[in-house]
């Protein structure tokens, strides 16, 4: 097998490969962006955003700090539990992660597919002031309860799903693809990037939102969250080249999910905000994994420690297993239904098909089934996951606060198989659209997901919009200040 390192780079290969060849939407100035690369790190059943402290709902691959638990919610904590990072970049000990894949087989057991890295692109998008992440910002991206496309076109564009063949041509998707993909499987997901300039966290999420219109990357603030940072971009590329997903029959994410629709991300900032920020003031231009090239990344980039970081798993990333971690069923696509079988009580799952009536001898379920779900997760959780409200934030196109969303089934609409409900549209301020129209063409337009920025064209440094670089005491006020509000709430 190729080794990771190889893998790396053949992926970034892949990539510029790829979308070179697309037209991109915008001409833009200095379009500064670097990758880190990552190996694979752990899998387990922790979300230290959507359940601190608990068991999650379903398994995650994480990479990054390699000390993130349940109990790491703040960058400090990120920081005192963790020896090393995957990122290379010493002063970045945030933790980056997204459900696990996996295989359904034809003997119903499931099979974890091998995660080969991760990309983590920094992309400074908008042609307008960046400002560094603050420590202990956590961010959401996707739709854990979303069941089809829309409803807005800057949904469609936040997740999306690539099928590597280097042979054939790479090709880009709004689902899982058929494949077969031999070079792997790479399932995309793009953070917001507008900040209220308040709080690292809230309880609907809707401290950070999406830029407007239809581009998910790029696009003016709101005025209500009027602090732009870099726009993180997700890439997380599986070993599937043994098999096909014909009829998306094949492989499913941890959550239940055999569409994608669902795909979701999340990301605790534990950055060096001093070092974030000359890096994105002092550098220029497309510089992908070449983290040398800039100085302030140069100087605390450690390759061998961070190739040499490693964690342990807590759940199973090879062989088979009876059942999805946590005892969640296939809830979409023509296995919907099954996963409960070989010891799962169907009473503690997250997500089943309504009117579900035996782990061991049905899969039947009924259209007519009153719409219900189950909210305990399997028997080792200790609570179930709370139930989040959509941000009513005026002029979004989209909020991240629908991510982890619960709330009752619609009545089954395929194959009598309850699924959960869409996130709710949003709409935009008349201000904010007006105010939108007179700036450049090029910042209301943004890039497609599918294309790559265009060379840099030299240009002065950027100011810094907000002066981040807090003393020591200062950053712990602020860090302590925010868990009190989340902990209100």
């Amino acid at each position: 097998m190729v080794g990771k390192r190889s893998l790396l780079w053949v992926g970034a290969t892949a990539w510029c490969a790829l979308f070179n060849a697309v037209k991109v939407a915008a001409t833009l100035q200095d379009p500064v962006m670097w990758i880190l690369a990552h190996h694979d790190l752990k899998q387990a059943r922790i979300d230290p955003i959507v359940s601190p402290g608990k068991v999650s709902s379903h398994v995650h691959s994480l990479v990054g700090a390699n000390g993130v638990s349940a109990d790491t919610t703040t960058a400090r904590d990120l920081e005192e539990a963790s020896n090393c990072t995957t990122s290379g970049i010493l002063a970045d000990m945030s933790a980056y992660w997204a459900p696990t894949l996996y295989s359904f087989n034809g003997n119903d057991t499931f099979t974890p597919r091998p995660l080969y890295y991760v990309n983590t692109y920094y992309l400074m998008r908008g042609n307008v002031p960046i400002t560094a992440y603050p420590r202990g910002l956590q961010l959401l991206a996707g739709n854990a309860t979303r069941t089809g496309p829309g409803p807005t076109t800057q949904a469609d564009n936040i997740v999306s799903f690539v099928c590597l063949n280097y042979a054939q041509g790479s090709s880009q998707h709004p689902t899982l693809p058929p494949g077969p993909c031999p070079q792997g499987l790479r399932t995309q997901i793009v953070f917001p990037s507008c900040w209220n300039g308040e709080d690292l966290v809230s309880a609907n999420h809707s401290h950070v939102v999406y830029p407007l219109g239809d581009n998910a990357d790029n696009g003016l603030c709101p005025d209500t969250h009027n602090v732009r940072l870099p726009t993180l971009f997700y890439e997380f590329v599986w070993g599937v080249d043994d098999q096909d997903n014909t009829g998306n029959s094949s492989w499913v994410f941890s959550n239940g999910d055999a569409i994608g629709y669902s795909f979701h991300a999340d990301f605790i900032a534990a950055w060096n905000e001093t070092i974030l920020q000359n890096a994105i003031d002092e550098c220029a231009g497309n510089l992908f994994n070449n983290l040398e090239s800039c100085p302030p990344l140069a100087e605390t980039l450690d390759r061998d420690a961070s190739e040499a970081c490693s964690a342990t798993s807590t759940e199973a990333k090879s062989g088979s297993i009876e059942s999805l971690p946590g005892c969640n069923v296939i809830w979409n696509g023509p296995h919907a239904g099954k996963g409960l079988t070989k010891g799962c009580d169907p009473s503690n799952v997250m997500l089943k098909p309504a009117g579900w009536r035996s782990a061991l001898n049905s899969t039947t379920t009924s259209a007519s089934t009153a719409r219900t779900i189950s909210t305990a997760s399997a028997a080792t959780t200790t609570s179930s996951m709370k139930t989040l409200t959509n941000a009513s934030v005026t002029g979004t196109a989209a909020s991240a606060a629908s991510h982890h969303e619960i709330s009752t089934l619609p009545t089954s609409t395929r194959a009598a198989v309850a699924l959960l409900p869409k996130a709710g549209s949003k709409t935009q301020s008349k201000s904010s659209h007006e105010r939108g129209k007179k700036t450049k063409k090029n910042n209301e337009q943004g890039v497609h997901l599918k294309s790559i920025p265009k060379p840099s064209e030299k240009k002065k440094h950027r100011s810094t919009l907000i002066n981040q670089k807090k003393t020591k005491n200062q950053e712990k006020q602020f860090e302590m200040t925010s868990n009190k509000k989340s902990s209100k709430k």
